[in-house]
């Protein structure tokens, strides 16, 4: 089981602004899902593994002022990012809880269960769904947006890059996340009692003349970076990470290359229950 202390890419200030990078890259396709999911003003919101709020925020702009949004997640630190996100932005209809997703029994009902990028640390994902979604009103929404790790690509695929995916891919395999959590959304839904989900799914392509995308590529890695050197997958002599992303992107420009980020998929589906 993934905790506190050995989620693998830690809590760094460094992690934390990945995140917050990283939540703008992908906005428009969360907001994408959210929409598809039904979420309109005036909903009630619970927003879990909110980490640094990214989602928690994107929510509320959605649910207005009639609505509100609670964030939940397991990292204090990242709660107190989200809280002064929340407050820079002048929002009063959103709250951050510290929970434990594994335990956690929402108090209440809610229109709406979101989360992204959560399930993947959690092996009883659908006793999960199932638990959470009990605090769902008759007709709410249960949506999750989840990656499969496994899809990162480039093409074509250099020897370098091929190093760099299965640095990821062993990392995260060796804490024990689900690697291809977005394509198991669909049995996970049903699994936890929801009816079969929708789904949709996207991936982001980054050409090396646009240096963000192996920038951030390689910011995943140096967070991963422990995780790697603790499990014997790589270390940081090996990885040479201060100049990764430049040689990455020096590559990919030389060959004309793509990078394809894991593909994103999102799942959502009305909940039936009396």
């Amino acid at each position: 089981m993934t905790t506190l202390e050995n989620y693998p890419l830690g809590y760094s200030e460094g992690e934390a602004k990945r995140l917050m990078k990283q939540g703008a890259m992908l906005e428009d396709l969360t907001a994408d899902l959210l929409s598809r999911a039904g979420l309109a003003p005036g909903m009630r919101v619970l927003d879990v593994g909110c980490g640094v709020g990214d989602v928690s925020l994107l929510a509320v702009r959605i649910v207005g002022k009639k609505g509100s949004v609670l964030g939940i997640d397991r990292s204090a630190a990242s709660l107190e990012i989200a809280r002064g996100r929340a407050e820079f932005c002048e929002t009063a209809n959103i709250w951050f809880a510290e929970a434990d997703l594994n335990t956690f029994e929402p108090c209440g009902d809610f229109d709406a269960i979101i989360g992204r990028f959560v399930l993947l640390y959690v092996p009883e994902r659908a006793s999960m769904l199932r638990r959470l979604t009990q605090s769902l009103r008759r007709g709410g929404v249960m949506a999750m947006q989840e990656y499969d790790i496994s899809s990162l690509a480039e093409a074509p695929e250099s020897p370098l890059f091929a190093r760099y995916r299965r640095w990821i891919v062993d990392g995260f395999t060796s804490a024990g996340a689900e690697l291809d959590t977005g394509s198991k959304l669909y049995a996970t839904f049903i699994q936890a009692g929801l009816p079969p989900p929708q789904m949709v799914s996207a991936q982001l392509v980054h050409s090396g003349h646009e240096p963000t995308g192996y920038e951030h590529a390689t910011q995943v890695l140096r967070s991963l970076l422990p995780t790697l050197e603790r499990s014997g997958v790589a270390t940081a002599t090996e990885i040479e990470i201060d100049t990764l992303a430049e040689r990455l992107r020096e590559d990919a420009v030389a060959r004309h290359a793509v990078m394809f980020t894991p593909r994103l998929v999102g799942a959502w589906a009305r909940a039936m229950q009396p």
